[in-house]
């Protein structure tokens, strides 16, 4: 009957819930509580049955966004974890890769090891890189290493052993008897986590993943209890990193699929209501308190890379493209060596900026925005939380105002110029660094403070249109109630294209697409409500990295056709790098498949017409700009009266209970059937 997606930020947690009979959403926000985030879904189904009659029991889906992993590898507070791997290969995760973020930086240090050298331990087994077994895991062996780990500290175990992704055998065996001997340890293995080369890579996602497991475990069971204290009887789903759903379960023993949980859900929102507008190329920007999350759609399709990062770790589980930068309504402005500075500090939710009045005394990116008239003191979540107005001018004054001796109104304005330069700076790394021009895509904004700073930014960068989505401010768990379960598998086969045979590629896709279907028997979705997408990674012989080309058709079984590999292969490294290489030999390198089992989702639905000139003013209130202009006085509108059809122009304000949007002087609003506004600017 109903639908509810919650997605859990650092400062507030959102809540949306969708009926099915009716096809009605309704969304609010809730702080959040980075020590307990079940207790913000405890006190948010509380609201959904005081305020709106809906019991946990009425619940059909569940699914939830979360950011305990990526807040463990960070924060660096995940789970003491030891490492088993090859005899001399035991110091891959300090030796890491000669290459360097900032590469004159003579003192840049790399990240430490998840796991200190005093609990790796090396084994003595080897496996060649054909897959010939050199040295047998001997019974001695193992019961060596079970000694050793039972001797540890340690509450989470990572095994990782040379092209165990070609023989997992030794992996298994040591994996069994370690839970067998020790089963309060968490036990995650290479060859079901990352099955794929580069020993360097494949052991820091292992790590990962045993590192943040029981803190996800702790999670679920939390979340667990308070669901079934309310009475929810429903389907329990998490968001992984690839913007599909997965199962409680499946996130226990894959918590490193969920570091990029919350972002993916937003990208998969974004993507779908842009969809239902025609729009199909569309830069999305998600700012949330803490961070704002940058990602590029073209065509309509979300890409994939089969490999991220955070915290200076390589993650390579499949995952959707997301650039996150320390921009976020809680970013703290300082003065720094005689420079104004914005974030990547945060405020957070607790004490969160000082217009809260919960004790913080940093001026923030919101208070700056509060003293500059874009956001109203009454209205800051529908009038839930009233904001301090003097104690964000107080925190200016003091911290901005003194050291650079300016005007109040300067340096508010001053301190979101910062933070839209430092994002316009995020959007270039996605757009023109990647080899886009961003002025071919539509800026789509959300997050609560999205829509802030969204005619700034397109202004800042040349935009002609600016998209901005129905519930901006929860569109992450909306995105959440609007994606499929999906599951992904991958192997390491190194081979010269010339010498492969066609259906023997073919048999080694369906053998991972056999065990991707093998993944949805816990979801029980039928094999019919299930597609599948076949890609191989390729590369000249002799690079060092690769380019994913996909393999047409959604059928279990693909088919391949070589020659067609090779021109294809030829044509995207072009477009990618400026050249290709006809003459020089192609090699397989990794082989991929994604299953996407569909299940019920919400879905928007047309806004009833209305008159044009029937939307009802709501107020009015100054803003400023620029110092040029200085302040406007701007009608101010609820964004509820908006039918589609509706145009106005800017200056003016719109406002909805998650979120306040200035639409600048010269840009042109309008609405179309779903409710989405339209924003042409003034970029000719």
């Amino acid at each position: 009957m109903y639908h509810l997606g919650v997605d859990t930020g650092g400062t507030f947690t959102d809540f949306v819930l969708f009926d099915q009979r009716n096809e009605q959403i309704r969304t609010f926000k809730i702080r959040s509580q980075p020590s307990d985030p079940g207790a913000p879904v405890e006190a948010g189904l509380a609201r959904l049955k005081e305020e709106y009659g809906v019991s946990a029991g009425s619940l059909e889906r569940f699914i939830y966004g979360t950011t305990v992993a990526t807040n463990a590898v960070l924060e660096l507070k995940g789970a003491k974890t030891a490492l088993l791997t090859t005899r001399g290969t035991r110091d891959v995760l300090e030796i890491q890769r000669q290459w360097r973020h900032r590469l004159f930086d003579l003192y840049l240090r790399k990240p430490a090891p998840l796991v200190p050298r005093r609990w790796r331990l090396e084994v003595d087994e080897r496996v060649a890189a054909n897959g010939e077994i050199l040295v047998p895991l001997s019974d001695q062996e193992v019961d060596r290493c079970l000694e050793a780990i039972g001797d540890l500290p340690v509450e989470a175990v990572a095994i990782v052993l040379l092209f165990s992704f070609l023989r997992p055998e030794h992996e298994q065996r040591l994996a069994a008897a370690i839970r067998a001997q020790h089963p309060h340890l968490h036990v995650t293995v290479s060859s079901e986590v990352s099955p794929e080369f580069r020993e360097y890579e494949r052991s820091a996602t292992t790590v990962m993943n045993a590192y943040t497991m029981p803190k996800i475990e702790g999670l679920t069971r939390r979340l667990r209890a308070v669901l079934t204290k309310a009475g929810f009887r429903g389907t329990f789903g998490i968001i992984q990193s690839n913007g599909g759903l997965m199962s409680l379960e499946r996130a226990r023993t894959h918590p490193v699929n969920t570091l990029l949980s919350g972002p993916a859900g937003g990208v998969v929102g974004a993507a779908a209501v842009a969809r239902l507008t025609n729009i199909s190329n569309i830069l999305t920007m998600d700012i949330g308190g803490t961070s704002t999350d940058i990602a590029l759609v073209e065509g309509a399709e979300i890409r994939l890379s089969p490999e991220g990062g955070i915290g200076g770790y390589p993650v390579r589980v499949p995952q959707v493209s997301v650039h996150t930068i320390g921009a976020g309504g809680g970013s703290i402005a300082r003065a720094e060596l005689g420079a104004l500075k914005v974030g990547p500090q945060s405020a957070g939710a607790d004490p969160g900026p000082a217009c809260y009045g919960q004790g913080g005394s940093e001026p923030t990116s919101t208070d700056a925005a509060l003293c500059l008239g874009y956001i109203d003191p009454n209205y800051f979540l529908g009038g839930e939380m009233p904001l301090d107005v003097a104690a964000a001018e107080t925190a200016i004054r003091e911290r901005i105002v003194k050291p650079f001796n300016m005007s109040l109104p300067e340096a508010a304005l001053a301190i979101v110029r910062v933070q839209v330069s430092n994002i316009v700076a995020g959007i270039r790394k996605v757009s023109v660094e990647s080899g886009y021009d961003p002025r071919d895509f539509s800026l789509l904004p959300f997050g609560g403070a999205g829509g802030l700073y969204a005619g700034l930014i397109a202004e800042d960068m040349g935009l002609r249109r600016i998209f901005i989505p129905q519930h901006p401010g929860v569109l992450s768990a909306l995105g959440m109630l609007m994606t499929n379960v999906k599951h992904a598998r991958s192997t390491t086969r190194i081979m010269d294209l010339s010498r492969i045979d066609e259906s023997t590629l073919e048999a080694l896709l369906v053998e991972l697409a056999d065990k991707v279907s093998k993944d949805f028997l816990d979801d029980h979705i039928p094999p019919e409500r299930i597609t599948y997408e076949h890609s191989l990674d390729l590369r000249y012989v002799g690079q060092a990295y690769e380019i994913n080309l996909r393999l047409g058709g959604s059928r279990r079984e693909p088919s391949v056709k070589i020659g067609e590999l090779r021109e294809n292969f030829h044509k995207e490294h072009r477009r990618l790098y400026g050249h290709a290489a006809e003459a020089e030999p192609i090699e397989l390198v990794t082989l991929r498949v994604q299953g996407e089992g569909q299940v019920p989702k919400a879905v928007l639905t047309p806004l009833p017409r209305i008159e044009a000139g029937s939307s009802r003013l709501k107020s009015r209130r100054k803003l400023l700009f620029n110092l040029d202009d200085g302040w406007i006085d701007c009608p101010v509108y609820e964004r509820s009266s908006l039918g589609r059809g509706i145009t106005l122009r800017g200056p003016i304000v719109i406002e909805d209970r998650g979120a306040s949007i200035p639409i600048l002087p010269g840009h042109r609003l309008s609405v179309d059937d779903f409710g989405n506004l339209l924003v042409e600017t003034s970029i000719p």
